[in-house]
């Protein structure tokens, strides 16, 4: 009974060494091709900007797998410099240029898909003050009927001028499937015993 206690002790140490798959923002500001929809999947050799948690790091693009719907989506595979990330959320980046003091920040919008228009919605800021969310107040249209560059959007009293929108993906590290899986790694624990 004692041993039986012991493996199940040290299974559950190991479980909770075990890193939980951390997610990173990533944001492709390249802009998209005339005629190409903005979340058509980005060529390899792209560079993608780390939002969160390592602001302004570039990540290269090695390769992606398409889920099958042949646009930038959940359950996509991206290599970025050699490792894999599974796609866990898609959609814009409002990069915004605070029309006060000149600073810039970046938010998403808490709903998917985003309104068309933003006024009463709830953004959350990724970068610089990550996990930050904010009412928008109000919305100056640039005369298009939607969300786009050259608005003004008011989140906290704030007027803030859309610099541009890009696609922003939330990424979790996924183990190579060519790559011992924890299963396998555990059982080779007992190996000896």
């Amino acid at each position: 009974m004692r041993n039986c206690f012991a493996l199940f002790a040290l299974l559950g140490v190991i479980a909770l060494a075990m890193p939980a798959g951390a997610q990173i923002y990533l944001d492709f500001a390249g802009s998209p091709v005339a005629g190409v929809a903005r979340d058509a999947i980005p060529g390899n050799c792209s560079e993608w900007h780390e939002l969160f948690p390592n602001f302004c790091v570039i990540h290269h693009q090695d390769d992606y797998v398409d889920n099958g719907d042949g646009i930038v989506s959940v359950c996509d595979v991206i290599i970025l410099s050699g490792m894999r990330y599974h796609v866990d959320w898609v959609g814009p980046t409002y990069e915004l240029e605070n029309v006060t003091t000149g600073e810039m920040s970046y938010w998403e919008p808490t709903v998917l898909p985003p309104l068309p228009n933003p006024y009463c919605s709830v953004w959350h800021q990724v970068a610089p003050d990550f996990c930050f969310a904010a009412h928008v107040d109000e919305w100056q249209d640039n005369g298009d009927g939607r969300l786009s560059e050259c608005d003004i959007v008011w989140i906290g009293g704030f007027p803030y001028h859309v610099a541009s929108i890009n696609l922003d993906i939330t990424v979790s590290e996924e183990p190579s499937p060519t790559g011992p899986q924890s299963w396998s790694k555990i059982k080779g624990l007992f190996r000896t015993f």
